[in-house]
């Protein structure tokens, strides 16, 4: 079980610091070569875990998305830009760290909640992601902002329907290469801090992320960006310190609680929770072993990211900022086309234009949500119909 929950420690480093290799791929490379024992499981759960820290790493300090993590860009790039890159790291592994916790200790009542609730659930599914898209267009200051959002959501959800399966690409391209370009402008870079300051209250940004989690959990179509944009919106007051928080949170807490969902509503959001499914039995001594290796896996991802920080603050500002963004795009371009194909490379284009746009334009990113939204909408809608 340690060998498995170590390879799962590596494996979670490696796809956490390379945007677009995801757990998803690396589960299902293993289990199409070779047979595993049930302690793959462990790896699986250690992977998924240590990659839920790692993964703001490219997004902080070179504005390069992830999937689960995009909407950490723009705030934790900001603080990056400011010289507090490192903070902004700290903060998520502390949102994260919350979530373990609490985690833990409510699982049980969660999924006590999805059995008597079971039915119910699917009806709220398409207010809920309409109600989202509402807030999201409506947040915008005034009406020429918001008429603006409205054809941003509009066009990214024609994206998100055109270029179906094509998250990576266009999540690069409204959140990374957007971002880049606009980034090249600094020639600069400020000499990053190694401090951070962790404050009390943080806890309760930890927890509020928890609740985030659990909803995205439940809810296909929210995923852990829009339910972080979606939470700054009602705290108006959030600044970007407790933002990260919350959103190391919820990108933490999401797995847990995912895997309650799969085993009582029978949904899976990812290729980790659907190997758990089939492969893991759930007894009284698996489930001891599955909280360890959480544990575990959160110390070591902790401690990766931490140690990879502080060499990245040590390094970074040695390197031309200009040249760094250039080679990032070229990147980020090499691995769509390396996973996503040429179709993915379109879909790159069409994305990097609306996230240039949106930017230019001056309203929130967030509107690019359309893309997940409207999709995951259609198809409940149609369910339900």
């Amino acid at each position: 079980m340690i060998f498995y929950i170590f390879l799962g420690v590596i494996a979670g480093t490696i796809t956490g610091l390379i945007p677009g290799l995801h757990s998803n791929n690396i589960v299902y490379f293993f289990t199409s070569i070779s047979f595993f024992e049930k302690n793959f499981s462990y790896f699986v759960i250690s992977m998924v875990i240590t990659q839920s820290f790692v993964d703001f790493i490219p997004s902080v300090f070179f504005g390069a998305p992830d999937t689960d993590t995009f909407e950490g860009v723009l705030p934790g790039h900001k603080l990056f830009l400011e010289g507090n890159g490192f903070e902004a790291i700290i903060l998520t592994i502390f949102g994260g760290i919350c979530a373990i916790i609490f985690s833990i200790l409510l699982i049980p009542i969660f999924q006590q909640f999805l059995i008597i609730n079971n039915e119910k659930i699917i009806f709220l599914i398409p207010p809920v992601l309409i109600i989202s898209s509402l807030i999201l267009v409506l947040s915008e200051k005034n009406n020429k902002l918001r008429k603006i959002a409205i054809f941003v959501f509009i066009i990214s959800a024609s994206q998100g329907i055109l270029f179906k399966d094509q998250l990576f690409p266009l999540i690069s391209g409204y959140f990374g290469i957007s971002t880049i370009i606009f980034a090249n402008k600094k020639n600069n870079l400020i000499k990053q801090k190694n401090t951070a300051t962790i404050k009390t209250e943080h806890v309760f940004d930890g927890v509020i992320g928890l609740i985030g989690g659990a909803i995205v959990s439940i809810f296909p179509g929210i995923g852990n960006n829009l339910a972080a944009a979606i939470i700054k919106l009602f705290r108006q007051n959030m600044k970007t310190k407790k933002y990260l928080v919350v959103l190391g949170s919820i990108n933490t807490s999401n797995f847990l609680f995912s895997i309650p969902v799969l085993f009582v509503l029978n949904r899976a959001r990812n290729g980790a929770a659907i190997y758990l499914k089939e492969n893991f039995i759930f007894t009284e001594q698996t489930y001891i072993l599955s909280i360890i290796t959480i544990i575990i896996s959160a110390g070591a991802g902790a401690i990766i990211t931490i140690g990879i920080s502080k060499l990245l603050c040590n390094k970074i500002q040695k390197i031309d900022f200009t040249i760094l963004n250039y080679g990032l795009i070229l990147i980020l371009i090499s691995l769509v086309i390396i996973f996503n194909g040429p179709i993915g490379f379109i879909a790159l284009m069409f994305s990097t234009a609306l996230g240039t746009f949106t930017i230019s334009k001056k309203v929130k990113r967030s509107n690019c949500l359309g893309a997940l939204i409207v999709p995951a909408l259609f198809f409940y809608l149609f369910v339900l119909i």
